[in-house]
C-alpha cells in the first residue's frame, strides 16, 4: 500500500514539475478579412508558424465581407482583452473601415499594456486613423501623402527622420531575396540571432512614412530601387502597449513567409509584444549570410519552449 501511494506522490510530483517548467500559452488574435493580399492564406500561414513553435494557441476575428454594410461592421468588436497579442493581417486600403467603438476599445487595448503586432500589408490599413498610426510609426500606401508623416533614414549609423515632401509614401520593386541585416543585436527579439541572413523572396517595402514616434528599427534591408537601407523589423513604444511591425511577410511570393528567418522574427516579436520578454530559441534551418532558407511553417522543427533561456 505504502508502495503504490509512493509511487502515486512520484507521479504526481513529476508532473507538477513538467508543468512548472512548460511555460504556459500566449493567447493570440489574428485580425483578418480585408486585404489586397490573399489574406486567407497568410493567416494559415501566419496561424500555422505560431503554432508550430509551441509558444501560442491562436485564434482569428475575420471583419464583415461587405464593406458597405454598417450594422455588421458596427458589431464586428472582439473582445481583445482576452487575448495576450493582437495580430494583424488587415487592410482595408486606408479607409478605416472600423466603428468608433472598435478603434476606442483598440486604443485601450493597446495602451493599457496590450501587444500588437502588424505585418506587411496591415501597414497599409487605417490611413486616416492616428493612434494607428502613431502604434504602426511608418506605413505605405492607402492615399497616404507627406502630410501623414516623414520617412526613416539610416545615416552614419543611425536611424533618423526626413520629411521628403516630394517623396512617395511607400513602394517597392520586383519580388527577390535581400539580406536582413540588424542594428540592435542585443534586442529580445534579435538577441541569439545571426547578424545578417539571407531573407527568401518578397516584395521589398520602401518609403514608408508616418509619425516615427517611439520607434526602433532593429534590422533592415538595402533596397536597390531606393538606394537606401529600408526597416525590416521594428518595434514601437505606444503608451504602456508593445508594437511589433515588420514589412515582410508578401504571401504572392510564397517563400516569403515559409522563410524560416522571417518565421523565426515573427514568433519572437510576437512573443515580444505580449510579454516584453523572449524565450524562443533559434529553429533548425535559419537562414545563413548567403541563401534563404525555404520551409513550410509546418515542417519547422523548433526547440521545445520547456527548455526557455
Amino acid at each position: 500500500m505504502l508502495r503504490i501511494l509512493f509511487t502515486a506522490l512520484l507521479v504526481s510530483i513529476c508532473s507538477s514539475f513538467a508543468q512548472e517548467a512548460q511555460p504556459e500559452k500566449l493567447r493570440v488574435l489574428i485580425l483578418d478579412g480585408q486585404n489586397n493580399h490573399n489574406w486567407k492564406e497568410t493567416t494559415r500561414a501566419t496561424r500555422a508558424t505560431l503554432e508550430a513553435c509551441g509558444r501560442f494557441t491562436v485564434k482569428v476575428a475575420t471583419s464583415p465581407g461587405k464593406r458597405e454594410d454598417k450594422a455588421a461592421w458596427d458589431a464586428f468588436l472582439p473582445d481583445f482583452d482576452a487575448f495576450d497579442v493582437v495580430l494583424s493581417n488587415f487592410n482595408d486600403g486606408g479607409q478605416c473601415l472600423f466603428s468608433k467603438r472598435f478603434r476606442a476599445d483598440f486604443e485601450e487595448y493597446v495602451a493599457s499594456g496590450g501587444g500588437f503586432v502588424v505585418v506587411h500589408a496591415a501597414d497599409n490599413s487605417s490611413t486616416d486613423w492616428p493612434a494607428y498610426n502613431r502604434m504602426i510609426a511608418v506605413g505605405g500606401w492607402g492615399r497616404r501623402t507627406p502630410e501623414h508623416g516623414k520617412h526613416l533614414r539610416f545615416a552614419e549609423g543611425a536611424w533618423t527622420t526626413d520629411p521628403a515632401p516630394d517623396g512617395a509614401s511607400g513602394s517597392h520593386g520586383p519580388v527577390h531575396a535581400f539580406a536582413i541585416e540588424t542594428h540592435e543585436p542585443k534586442h529580445p527579439i534579435l538577441a541569439g540571432l545571426p547578424e545578417r541572413w539571407m531573407h527568401a523572396e518578397d516584395e521589398l517595402y520602401d518609403s514608408l512614412r508616418g509619425p516615427c514616434e517611439e520607434v526602433t528599427v532593429l534590422a533592415s534591408a538595402f533596397s536597390g530601387k531606393t538606394q537606401r537601407r529600408e526597416p525590416m523589423a521594428m518595434t514601437i513604444e505606444y503608451e504602456k502597449g508593445r508594437v511589433f511591425h515588420t514589412p515582410m511577410g508578401h504571401v504572392g511570393a510564397k517563400d516569403a513567409v515559409h522563410c524560416v528567418g522571417f518565421q523565426t522574427v515573427l514568433a519572437r516579436g510576437t512573443e515580444w509584444a505580449a510579454t516584453g520578454k523572449v524565450t524562443l530559441t533559434q529553429p533548425e534551418g535559419f537562414p545563413g549570410e548567403a541563401k534563404p532558407s525555404v520551409i513550410a511553417p509546418e515542417k519547422v522543427k523548433w526547440p521545445d519552449p520547456s527548455g526557455a533561456r
